[in-house]
């Protein structure tokens, strides 16, 4: 019961600029922009060590053309020309992810001596998460979606031309480059009970007071990077004022410092805020 798999499938048929007298004299595989796609989602949930929750995930997709597009160049026009070869191509990629979350509970109970009696508890909930996502670069040439013409135009310069042979296609091309991310978030709630004058009954002697409804940060980290690997850090925090108002505030730091190139202007590098001045960030 904690595994699901799911399966859609959509099928379509496009074209444009033809005339109505001449709409059902077209060629249903050649004169129409055609093409079928599948999407095969599986997801998991389990709990490890009694208080982690896991949730892997993996998503397939596969697209079915008619046609596909290859280049070539044209010396005596000097031109990149484009041909179209007709049959049938299966286009697909697939992705991964997991993560992880828990939740830990703080209680503090203040002093009478400096919040009185009538502060009964203060409570701290934390929920760190963390999740890894891939993406194989199906810009590889072994998968075949992409492909680089290397040629010398007719000033004599040598030129490369990297094109996608779906590019036009309905349901377009796997994306190029490789993608591999880790994610961490850490959310905090703080709330107060404390005791409550109008309704003295058992049930009711106390009541929930909210100090931070949700005060939570995060960044991720990019491993198919070569350098600036760091995402900017998230912050959000949300107040109530009551049951009718309610305070939001947001804003990002920048985890990256700057120096000036060659130029006098201000370039981001590779150095962290941490390493050179000990702070997480900038805000920006």
């Amino acid at each position: 019961e904690k595994i699901s798999m799911s399966y859609s499938g959509t099928l379509a048929n496009s074209i444009a600029e033809v005339k109505e007298y001449d709409f059902f004299n077209k060629s249903l595989i050649k004169d129409w922009r055609n093409g079928m796609k599948h999407s095969i989602p599986v997801s998991a949930t389990f709990t490890l060590l009694n208080y982690i929750n896991v949730t892997p995930s993996f998503s397939y997709t596969e697209r079915w053309y008619t046609n596909r597009t290859d280049k070539y160049y044209d010396p005596e026009v000097d031109r990149i020309m484009a041909d179209t070869v007709w049959g049938f191509h299966r286009v697909w990629d697939y992705n991964a992810s997991v993560s992880a979350s828990t939740k830990l509970y703080g209680y503090f109970q203040p002093l009478p001596q400096l919040f009185g009696t009538k502060v009964n508890m203060i409570r701290h909930v934390l929920t760190p998460s963390v999740s890894f996502s891939y993406r194989p670069d199906f810009g590889d040439e072994r998968y075949g979606y992409y492909e680089t013409i290397e040629y010398v135009d007719a000033s004599g310069k040598e030129q490369k031309h990297t094109y996608s042979h779906f590019q036009n296609s309905l349901y377009g091309t796997p994306g190029s480059g490789k993608s591999g991310s880790i994610n961490f978030n850490v959310a905090n709630n703080l709330e107060m009970k404390v005791r409550n004058d109008k309704d003295t009954t058992e049930e009711n002697a106390f009541k929930k007071i909210s100090l931070i409804d949700n005060f939570s940060f995060g960044t991720s980290y990019n491993l198919a990077a070569d350098s600036l690997n760091w995402s900017n850090i998230s912050a959000n925090i949300r107040i109530k004022f009551g049951p009718k108002y309610t305070l939001n505030l947001s804003g990002a730091f920048d985890p990256y410092t700057y120096q000036l190139n060659s130029a006098g202007n201000p370039v981001r590098v590779n150095v962290t805020q941490f390493e050179k001045y000990g702070i997480p960030g900038r805000l920006i």
